[in-house]
């Protein structure tokens, strides 16, 4: 099989967007220059601004990657589970473990979501839409495999959202209020909150 070429500005592109991670995470987004970008990556700003607008838009490639990591390591890790419940405990841990690995970088961002607030709402409302409906398919895989009650079936979307709104909030729990309880207790709590109703 032919192996995939990058091209030289994809690979540019990447190349900023890892420079800018590193300095977004050092320094936060409001010291970090243009320049300075330009610097790490031994090239000049007219480079860097033939590749991206400004700043802000390197700051919402940045989430963007980081964003759909999370959501690549999730589905790579589910797709191993041989049951509905097997798929949703996995999620569930996996949600969980690639959130801890970005907290360092999370909370950085944090400090910087009043001047992005309009970006990080727009990324946030895509991806829960894809992990909405990546949930309601393993479901409905479960519900397949009849290890669900058939009382659920025409609440799945539902059902879905309520699973991404409560890992949702203990990542809130992780990095804007930085509290730090015992994360894996508490997922695994969660996770069988949400079995036990759904379980035959």
């Amino acid at each position: 099989m032919a192996k995939l070429e990058i091209s030289k500005e994809d690979l540019i592109r990447e190349e900023v967007i890892e420079a800018a991670r590193g300095l977004f995470q050092h320094y936060g987004l409001y010291k970090t220059t243009m320049e300075d970008i330009a610097k790490a990556l031994s090239k000049g700003k007219s480079t860097l601004y033939y590749y991206y607008k400004n700043k802000d838009e390197i700051f919402e490639a940045v989430i963007s990657n980081e964003i759909r990591d999370v959501f690549k390591e999730i589905r790579s890790a589910v797709e191993n589970g041989k049951s509905g419940e097997e798929k949703l405990r996995i999620y569930f841990l996996t949600a969980l473990n690639s959130i801890k690995k970005r907290v360092l970088l999370y909370r950085i961002i944090k400090g910087e979501i009043g001047e992005n607030l309009k970006t990080i709402v727009n990324l946030k409302y895509k991806i829960d839409n894809h992990e909405v409906q990546f949930i309601r398919e393993i479901l409905a895989y479960g519900m397949a495999r009849k290890e669900w009650v058939s009382e659920i079936e025409s609440d799945l979307e539902l059902i879905a959202y309520s699973i991404v709104s409560a890992i949702r909030s203990i990542t809130l729990d992780m990095v804007i209020e930085e509290k730090f309880p015992d994360w894996d207790e508490r997922i695994g709590i969660l996770s069988e909150v949400f079995l036990r109703g759904l379980k035959r």
